[in-house]
């Protein structure tokens, strides 16, 4: 005879879940803060959840909607203590009925390999792979000319430049991001237009840049070496989509080497895939 297993229940986070959240995260080594955490509840409170077995917390996960076009899920992590008893697809479910509910047709989510064994059942389909990349910022980069700090571009540009590369708007979500560490957040413009912008901030055991999005590969090195001139010798991580082979050279070309593949995937109709050829660093796995 064995013990039954404790009772799992799945309900909304709040801030005072906020050290249990960033516990759990550590034991994955993943490289968001309490400030992600505080991001995530201030974007979508009602879609942030965490699993409860036994009365005590055993797992989260965060769903957020970009302009009713695109759900997406992210930070779906279990307590190692907890694993192997259905709690992380106890809370993907509860994701997936808050953005049905909301009429959100397409979700999607950046998985790992272990966390696309329990999505395929469910219905997810690859899209396209992600490759996260680490490295130094080398040292004795010059600024290049033109390049400014992101404050001084307009932000509707940048958030019409980031949802036709994404698929949908999300300019709360650009704005935290780039309020965090402006000093690391860069713009480019080509005459008049914004050519690209490049976001990043500050992680648990290294910066993370993203998202950072171009027009073409010119502008994207140019947007990186501001930032590599801004940071030399510290730790970065960035994730970058497979399909945008300039993008991977670029960084490659840099020094930087493969950590660890994610798997982009969808759920339901793929109708705004946007254009990930922009894309050379996405805004991490829990945000697309």
């Amino acid at each position: 005879m064995t013990d039954a297993l404790p009772a799992v229940i799945v309900r909304q986070m709040t801030p005072a879940d906020i050290p249990f959240a960033d516990e759990v995260r550590a034991c994955a080594r993943w490289n968001q803060t309490p400030r992600d955490w505080q991001g995530y509840l201030g974007f979508e409170p009602e879609g942030c959840f965490v699993a409860e077995a036994g009365g005590r917390p055993a797992g989260t996960a965060v769903a957020i909607g970009y302009a009713g076009r695109i759900g997406w899920i992210g930070m779906v992590l279990v307590h190692p203590d907890y694993r192997r008893m259905g709690i992380g697809t106890a809370l993907l479910q509860a994701c997936l009925r808050y953005l049905q509910e909301r009429g959100i047709a397409t979700i999607k989510l950046d998985a790992t390999p272990m966390g696309k064994a329990v999505y395929v059942p469910l219905g997810f389909r690859d899209e396209y792979e992600v490759t996260r990349y680490e490295g130094a910022a080398p040292a004795g980069i010059a600024r290049p000319e033109g390049v400014t700090a992101l404050a001084e571009a307009a932000s509707d540009e940048i958030a019409a430049l980031d949802a036709r590369a994404l698929g949908a708007a999300r300019p709360a979500v650009l704005a935290d991001l780039a309020g965090r560490n402006p000093e690391l957040c860069f713009a480019l413009h080509d005459g008049s237009q914004l050519a690209g912008s490049l976001v990043a901030r500050e992680g648990d055991s290294a910066l993370q840049l993203g998202p950072w999005t171009a027009r073409d590969t010119q502008t994207a090195d140019r947007l990186l070496q501001a930032f590599f001139h801004h940071v030399p010798g510290r730790r970065v991580f960035l994730d970058v989509p497979d399909v945008n082979t300039s993008g991977r050279e670029l960084i490659v070309r840099h020094g930087f080497t493969v950590q660890r593949s994610f798997t982009r995937m969808f759920l339901g109709e793929n109708a705004h895939p946007g254009e990930p050829a922009l894309v050379f660093g996405t805004s991490g796995a829990e945000k697309g």
